[in-house]
């Protein structure tokens, strides 16, 4: 993650366009100064909590009147020096403010630069980051994110903390077997296994969408798998090659996680279809994921989406036809019997890197079902161990989220400059 910069951002903080109001927000030392100089306020007018009712005027003439208000350093969103302007929504009026800013020394803030400074500062923590990102996707979702995942995080936290109390103590004073205060262990360790499925659940589902491309040559099933995936006829299926051109997309819930599904043309055809081919292939990046099919599997990726893309599942399609297969160590997909299916929803479902937070979920989970397995062996002190895995994974997340950096990355370049 970017350390913090000492430099003063600023941005528009409200929609563009003509509104009754806009707001534009400035952070960083110094930015109480630099609002007293375009507002032609006395020095240290805006120290502290403040709210002033004045104009900006630029060369003798009036470009709005405004309301700033102020909060000190510690006691902001971004925990530095804070202003916000409140002033009339005119396009016009907001460039201009915005312009005389720049002039005094404030820069414009890249996407997501408020919410990380407040992560940097500790005002907000990794999952907060993330949850925040997520509510963008609130309309097309029908969700409503209200702190359930970090509320998770917290009670999974405190039962990890009190399951290990108990095998350090029996570490240090040998009190506690199995066929003794093992009941109570028991029930420990199955609450705080039910915990961290929970919490695995909820980090999947505040985890920003993943988009999923459906490629490969001409009549290799792609479309009637899309449509298989998601349920629903948002694909032409034909014989004919090329009945794929624009390709269908989709957003859907893949074990508790959103994922956008797209179809796409064959990646062997002629004309307007290899054109189509060529713009979505260009369009790739390394946030997307490629589901490559092709019969028998016995095309392989081309190389263009394999450079392009953090991920390619390979898997060879229309696996009733017996005859076609060929021995190949990749998943056998059909669309007809519904073969490989499952598997081919968990793999899509999971969040490629180690450094996500649906990733951190499953190493904590991991990490407490081993600590488990050896306390029933008796073994205390690896047990320790692997619930000490599961503290300071939890603790992390809670903290700044270096352990999940990737996560954190998406969510805050999928804010708005203003956030």
């Amino acid at each position: 993650m970017n350390s913090i910069s000492p430099e003063i951002i600023c941005a528009v903080a409200t929609p563009e366009g003509t509104s009754a109001l806009s707001i534009i927000r400035v952070s960083g030392k110094g930015s109480f100064g630099l609002l007293e100089n375009i507002m032609s306020l006395e020095k240290n007018r805006l120290r502290g909590m403040r709210r002033k009712v004045g104009r900006i005027s630029e060369k003798g003439r009036t470009v709005d009147e405004v309301v700033a208000v102020s909060w000190p350093e510690g006691k902001s969103f971004t925990g530095e020096e804070m202003v916000e302007i409140i002033c009339h929504g005119i396009p016009q009026a907001t460039r201009t403010i915005m312009e005389m800013l720049i002039r005094q020394g404030a820069r414009r803030a890249e996407p997501g630069e408020f919410a990380r400074r407040a992560l940097g500062n500790g005002k907000m923590n990794a999952v907060q980051i993330i949850t925040l990102a997520a509510l963008w996707d609130t309309e097309k979702s029908k969700k409503v994110f209200n702190g359930e995942t970090e509320e998770s995080c917290m009670k999974l936290l405190n039962k990890i903390e009190t399951a290990r109390e108990i095998v350090e103590g029996n570490i240090e004073f040998d009190e506690i077997h199995l066929d003794g205060d093992g009941k109570h262990i028991r029930s420990v360790f199955c609450e705080l296994m039910a915990r961290a499925k929970d919490f695995r659940r909820k980090a999947a589902s505040i985890e920003k969408s993943c988009r999923v491309m459906i490629m490969g040559p001409t009549n290799s099933g792609k479309s009637t798998l899309f449509n298989v995936l998601t349920g629903k006829q948002g694909a032409l299926v034909s014989d004919e090659p090329g009945t794929t051109r624009d390709g269908s997309t989709c957003f859907m819930e893949v074990r508790g996680r959103r994922i956008q599904i797209c179809d796409t043309a064959g990646s062997n055809g002629i004309g307007l279809d290899r054109k189509a081919s060529e713009a979505v292939i260009r369009g790739l990046d390394e946030k997307d994921r490629v589901i490559w099919m092709s019969v028998g599997g016995r095309i392989p990726p081309a190389d263009e989406v394999k450079k392009r893309v953090g991920e390619v599942i390979e898997i060879a399609a229309k696996s009733d036809l017996k005859d076609e297969m060929e021995m190949k160590q990749i998943l056998n997909i059909s669309s007809v019997s519904g073969e490989g299916l499952e598997n081919l929803r968990d793999i899509i479902s999971r969040v490629p890197g180690s450094m996500s937070l649906s990733g951190a979920a499953e190493r904590i989970e991991e990490s407490i079902k081993k600590s488990y397995k050896f306390i029933s062996s008796q073994e205390y002190d690896l047990a320790a161990e692997h619930i000490n895995e599961a503290e300071i994974e939890a603790r992390r997340i809670i903290g700044k989220g270096e352990n999940i950096h990737l996560s954190v990355e998406r969510a805050l370049n999928s804010m708005c400059v203003g956030k």
